[in-house]
């Protein structure tokens, strides 16, 4: 049973994690700082380090968890699918659809997390792997079931996860961005191209119940 200290440290972690992805957001890894995040969350610095002992911490930890519940959004997508090509189509919308609506989880674990120094960016790679690895499943199913010819997934997953991020960046930096339908339905087109799946096949089978 959880008692009333462990449920008041549990919320006074969340409160500064919820601050640290504003502020991240808005400010990018090198700018953001320790006073601003306990400012923002209604803390103390002694609260913030009785947490996370380092700035670096706290934003490994924060990327982890915004990256867990999106890889379980898009599980929970596929939950119930069958068909590896429905299972591919569902995946590659969940992922463009959610970075265009949630700005700041875009921000954070597409925009800011790269170029702080390789010892930095290798803290962060596992964490772009996740993503990487549910694509790779999704395409070993394809090969298995023989919509895919076989291919290096490994590769193929790592090459469709660099257009997501290209895409979804280029689309959040545009001033007069296009429609979102329109950049889902030709990217997932583009991308099972790339597989030898017929591009149209994308938004019919989303539109497929």
């Amino acid at each position: 049973m959880t008692t009333r200290n462990e449920q008041s440290t549990k919320q006074t972690r969340n409160r500064i994690l919820e601050a640290a992805g504003r502020v991240l957001a808005r400010r990018g890894y090198h700018d953001t700082n320790v006073e601003e995040v306990v400012t923002k969350s209604g803390t103390s610095k002694g609260g913030f380090y009785f947490h996370f002992p380092s700035k670096e911490r706290m934003v490994v930890t924060l990327v982890e968890e915004m990256s867990d519940k999106l890889v379980k959004k898009v599980e929970r997508a596929m939950n119930g699918e069958l068909q590896p090509e429905r299972r591919l189509a569902i995946a590659l919308d969940t992922l463009l659809r959610t970075f265009s609506r949630q700005r700041k989880l875009a921000q954070v674990l597409l925009i800011n997390m790269a170029g702080h120094g390789k010892s930095m960016d290798k803290k962060f790679l596992p964490v772009r792997n996740r993503f990487a690895e549910v694509i790779q499943r999704e395409l070993d199913g394809a090969v298995a079931t023989g919509i895919v010819q076989p291919m290096d997934t490994t590769l193929a997953s790592q090459v469709w996860l660099g257009a997501l991020h290209e895409v979804i960046f280029q689309w959040l930096m545009a001033d007069n961005p296009a429609s979102i339908e329109d950049v889902v339905s030709q990217t997932g087109a583009m991308l099972f191209n790339s597989a030898g799946i017929p591009g149209e096949r994308f938004v019919e089978t989303l539109a497929t119940p």
